[in-house]
């Protein structure tokens, strides 16, 4: 198998596509498998985290697309176990992070911090809600509160109920990550540690966190994509 064509991130609220043309990507990101599926043909790898919207794209592929689907983990990532445990998204966006030490910060619909080594091993992270889902919770168990997207907002207090939900959640999701990130960097304790930030808010997270140097590539984990199917023939 050659490089890929496309790589596929199915996701719980949406399905990245990016496709590779001599090194470089387009990104396009699709609410539908169905949506997603009629732009591939060709070599296809995918990780999932949807098993569901997973079967939905595999089934509308059009002829001519090889799809591989990206499972079991390279070895030498990390620790066998942690490695088994962990979904492709993550171990994909490891892999991108090598040779380390550095953080990813993946923000959707979950947010989750990992962690990569000086050695290029995995070794694990974080998974906590993203705003729009802390936003659904809260409206779930306080009935008469609005449910609101949990977008990024100013940080400043809010003058009503609407406006200081928003913030409330903009604020904790901002706050809860760079907590956790400084977590990260004091368990890698090397000097030269990497941030990178990618997914749906992580640019509106690196822009209002207080750590320094964060990079944002919304392409991360296609990148580790890339890296996977290669180290998977032999690239």
């Amino acid at each position: 198998m050659s490089a890929p064509a496309f790589t596929v991130d199915v996701g719980n609220s949406s399905i990245g596509v990016a496709r590779w043309r001599e090194g470089v990507a387009e990104l396009m990101r699709h609410a539908e498998p169905e949506c997603a599926a009629a732009t591939l043909a060709g070599e296809v790898s995918i990780v999932s985290v949807a098993p569901a919207r997973l079967a939905r794209l595999l089934a509308s592929l059009p002829t001519g697309a090889r799809p591989m689907l990206l499972e079991c983990a390279p070895a030498g990532l990390g620790e066998p176990r942690l490695v088994a445990s962990a979904g492709a998204d993550r171990l994909a966006a490891a892999l991108a992070l090598r040779p380390g030490p550095a953080v990813a910060v993946d923000a959707g619909t979950a947010v989750t911090v990992e962690l990569v080594d000086a050695q290029g091993r995995y070794l694990g992270g974080f998974i906590a809600p993203g705003p729009a889902t802390a936003a659904a919770g809260l409206a779930a168990v306080a009935p008469r509160l609005p449910r609101l997207p949990g977008e990024p907002v100013a940080l400043q207090p809010g003058a009503d109920t609407l406006a200081a939900i928003s913030a409330g959640l903009w604020g904790q999701a901002v706050g809860g990550v760079d907590r956790l990130v400084e977590l990260a960097l004091e368990r890698l304790g090397a000097p030269g540690v990497r941030i990178v930030a990618t997914g749906g808010w992580g640019a509106a997270w690196s822009r209002d966190s207080r750590m320094q140097d964060v990079e944002f590539d919304p392409l991360l984990v296609h990148r580790g994509i890339v890296r996977w199917a290669e180290l998977e023939h032999g690239s």
